[in-house]
């Protein structure tokens, strides 16, 4: 009987290596193509100095287009909804929606980013094969994942990473285990592939020696509250906008021609340097190089204006440009060093906005080093708690909560548990006190579950 066993659990990672290797090499290829194209483009789009000033014309077109001829959007709370609810049953027909719509963003200057598009062209073609295969609703889901991972693989440079990011941000403190090894091949063989294509990915290993006599750590674990905080900010600051934009009484196409405008304006009044993707200024800010020390409130400014008003793109890059100069700024604060923080930044904002302190942990480790991601794993942990019971992924599934001394409802979506809101905060003297008397009674027990 023990044999039996082996020789189907033998069969089936064999299985799973042969579908997920095909999946990481389709997804590869797709996702490099769409990067390659996105990158020609902005880069014909910055040999002309004033191609922002098209920034109007592009979010009145992105917005018309998908308020009447491309109606089939899929944005990544949708798919992380159907991966959670439906197996990852998706449409195909969302594809074109992104290429064309990012592309008119990005193109002109808007302040997003790439990784949800090759994220869900991922997706689309793990569903796609799923359904040649006629496979059942479970491992449609687990080829779904392999797909939603590997383009985030293909965009971030870390496979590992890539793969952990898409498995985390479904449900907060839940992994899937069952799915890491096909996330796993998919991821790094869709690396593999994007890598022979020509893609290059960003990769500074740091040369760090913490100064633990000069109050290194303190610093640090004030660092991942500050970051913390930002996140929460960020999280606040890009709902209350898209809420707000939505209320206003306004064709939507032309909500698009006046964010452009304001958006030309801001570039004019204080730099370009916030437009697009911004990785020339990141990468320097990892390096060390001084910036603005209100450059990530400005990044942030621009970022949630090309949100709100073209619920168009990624959100990740223009976190981490905005984690990074927030490090640098940290880093001036409290006289530490720059780079260092930046990178921390980097990753910390990400884990706290997003969920996912176990996937930012290692990303620190695949970009910047072995040396730094202790310290870096530290303060993910930290701005992820200190963020709250709030994401940029509305459809994630809160599966544990922050704190025991936080009543929240478990196993619902973020959005939902927010929107309720019909819980009564008890003062906060009182919930000490209730949650000291718990660790009284039996220190030993753990006071993750939430309270009713």
């Amino acid at each position: 009987m023990r044999l039996n066993d082996e020789l189907v659990l033998f069969f089936s990672v064999l299985k799973w290596l042969l579908i997920s290797s095909v999946i990481g090499v389709l997804v590869g290829g797709a996702a490099s193509a769409f990067i390659l194209f996105i990158h020609y483009v902005i880069e014909q789009g910055n040999r002309y100095a004033h191609v922002f000033y098209l920034l109007p014309l592009s979010f009145f077109t992105a917005n018309l287009l998908s308020q009447f001829i491309l109606k089939r959007h899929l944005g990544t709370d949708t798919l992380i909804s159907a991966i959670n609810k439906n197996y990852g049953r998706v449409e195909g027909g969302f594809i074109p929606t992104k290429v064309i719509n990012v592309t008119l963003i990005l193109g002109t200057g808007g302040s997003a980013g790439k990784e949800s598009p090759c994220a869900q062209i991922g997706a689309g073609i793990g569903s796609a094969f799923a359904t040649l295969l006629r496979v059942d609703d479970v491992d449609r889901r687990k080829m779904v994942l392999c797909g939603f991972c590997a383009g985030f693989a293909c965009v971030f440079g870390a496979p590992l990473a890539g793969a952990l990011f898409g498995i985390e941000i479904l449900a907060v403190g839940i992994i899937l285990y069952d799915v890491l090894l096909p996330a796993f091949v998919a991821s790094i063989t869709a690396y593999q592939v994007s890598s022979a294509l020509g893609i290059t990915f960003f990769y500074y290993p740091l040369n760090f020696v913490p100064a633990f006599e000069e109050g290194f750590f303190i610093r640090l674990l004030a660092g991942g509250i500050f970051f913390g905080l930002c996140a929460y900010a960020l999280i606040r600051a890009i709902q209350g906008s898209t809420t707000f934009t939505k209320r206003i009484p306004i064709w939507r196409p032309f909500k698009g021609l006046i964010g452009g405008l304001i958006l030309v304006g801001l570039a004019l009044l204080f730099s370009r340097d916030y437009l697009g993707l911004g990785l020339a200024l990141m990468e320097d800010t990892i390096k060390g190089v001084p910036v603005l020390w209100y450059a990530f409130l400005l990044k942030a400014l621009f970022t949630i204006i090309t949100l709100s008003i073209s619920r168009i793109g990624s959100v990740i890059t223009p976190i981490l440009f905005i984690g990074a100069t927030a490090g640098s700024f940290y880093a001036d604060l409290v006289g530490a060093d720059r780079a260092t923080f930046a990178a921390i930044g980097f990753v910390s904002l990400l884990a706290g906005t997003t969920n996912s302190p176990i996937a930012t942990s290692i990303l620190a480790i695949e970009l910047f080093g072995a040396t730094v991601a202790p310290y870096a794993a530290v303060s993910c942990v930290i701005s992820f708690l200190m963020s709250g019971h709030q994401s940029l992924y509305a459809s994630q599934v809160l599966a544990t909560s922050k704190s025991g001394a936080i009543p929240v409802e478990l196993g619902k979506e973020i959005s939902t548990v927010n929107r309720q809101g019909t819980h009564t905060y008890p003062p906060l003297p009182i919930l000490i006190r209730d949650w000291l008397q718990r660790w009284r009674r039996n220190p030993n027990k753990d006071n993750d579950q939430s309270s009713t």
